[in-house]
């Protein structure tokens, strides 16, 4: 019976282990907390390495940042569709001599990640794809992007085609900014204009094969080549605590992984941090003496919460408040003069300053200074008492 206890509690321990900690199926990773821009786990971030089609989130930018008319028509020409065959990209089946507008092109691009309708934008908007590709680049300096370089618009395996998933989680925050690209990125189905051709987001697509919620998941850009694995970059809101998450993930080996990855990322900083409270509204945050009034001391309290992304078992002792400032309130203060400041600590870091402000000025009181200087007082009636009775004294002595 004992050893069978053991046994059960190794289990339960494992199992504790195994659904508390993250274990990715992709070698490289990264996860931003969009709210403050930060980022909250890494898995070899700031490694070079291909990334497939998550390139096409540059050239979706570049795209949507020089086409004036979404809704011009395109003619598909045959240079459009040169060597993607051999290369084995992906397409999705468009023809020469096919009419299209850039909006079909854009959402068969990004969506179902068709080269055939990357190259065709590329071609169309910059004259050709070497031409496209020198904006990409000029792009990624701008938005200072270091290690990242691209070959081709397409995402194809290349000597000097390369970035970190650091730096595509860079580029997409840059991306989202762009109400046309966000448009597309949280699109998940779209019909070609002469309806021939419905797209669907390609991670979207793959969740629903393998029966993976992603129902969070705002938006994302799937890719694959032989160098890079699967890879994939989304963005999921957890509409619980108001918090927005950004990640990037590449050298997966199945499609269903990077998915899974993102599922399960996803749902356990969704369970297991949020923005606690390390000062609530109306807190008392200092309690000052008084000088010259009626009042023993005046109370400060918090104007509003103060917030910290933490795990949900941080501890209240970790939480320190230190104020620094004036000692003693007097009627000389006005109101609204800054006292001091209160600063809030987390684990030594310091985390939010406060104001501390008089919000009501203090009456003079006379008996508040009788009070206030009562040992002074007391002994100058004590000395008052002793001259007198002194010279009475001595009167009487003088009189003998």
């Amino acid at each position: 019976m004992r050893k069978f206890l053991l046994l059960l509690l190794f289990i339960l321990m494992f199992f504790y282990v195994r659904v508390n900690a993250l274990e990715l199926n992709s070698k490289y990773a990264v996860l931003y907390n969009l709210n403050e821009d930060k980022v909250i786990y890494e898995l070899n971030k700031d490694d070079v390495v291909s990334v497939a089609s998550l390139t096409k989130i540059m050239t979706t930018l570049v795209a949507v940042e020089n086409i004036k008319d979404y809704n011009q028509e395109v003619i598909l020409k045959e240079e459009m569709f040169f060597g993607l065959k051999e290369a084995n990209a992906y397409v999705i089946n468009l023809r020469v001599g096919q009419k299209v507008t850039y909006n079909d092109l854009l959402y068969g691009m990004f969506l179902a990640s068709g080269a055939d309708a990357t190259r065709a934008v590329a071609i169309s908007v910059a004259g050709s794809e070497e031409k496209f590709v020198e904006l990409m680049n000029n792009k990624a300096k701008e938005i200072g992007l270091k290690n990242t370089h691209f070959q081709n618009t397409v995402g194809l395996d290349a000597e000097n085609h390369h970035s970190t998933v650091n730096e595509i989680a860079i580029l997409l925050k840059s991306a989202f900014k762009n109400d046309k690209f966000k448009e597309i990125f949280m699109t998940e189905t779209y019909t070609v204009s002469d309806g021939t051709i419905t797209v669907r987001n390609s991670m979207k697509k793959a969740a629903a094969v393998y029966g993976i919620d992603v129902s969070n998941i705002l938006g994302a850009k799937t890719g694959y080549t032989g160098n890079a694995g699967r890879c994939l970059a989304s963005i999921a809101y957890d509409s619980d605590n108001d918090i927005t998450y950004l990640l990037v993930t590449t050298k997966a080996s199945t499609i269903k992984e990077p998915v899974l990855d993102a599922s399960i990322t996803y749902d356990y900083f969704f369970k297991n941090y949020k923005y606690q409270d390390l000062v609530k509204k109306n807190d008392l945050l200092v309690e000052l003496d008084t000088k010259y009034s009626n009042e023993k001391s005046v109370k400060f309290f918090a104007r509003q919460d103060i917030k910290k992304y933490l795990k949900n078992d941080y501890s209240n002792d970790d939480i320190e408040l230190k104020y620094s400032g004036k000692n003693i309130i007097t009627p000389v203060m006005k109101k609204n003069e800054n006292i001091g400041c209160v600063d809030v600590f987390y684990k030594g870091e310091k985390v939010k300053s406060i104001s501390i402000d008089l919000t009501e000025s203090i009456k003079f009181s006379f008996l508040g200074f009788i009070i206030y200087y009562k040992y002074i007082f007391i002994s100058a009636i004590v000395l008052l008492v002793g001259v007198a009775f002194l010279s009475l004294k001595l009167k009487k002595f003088k009189k003998l």
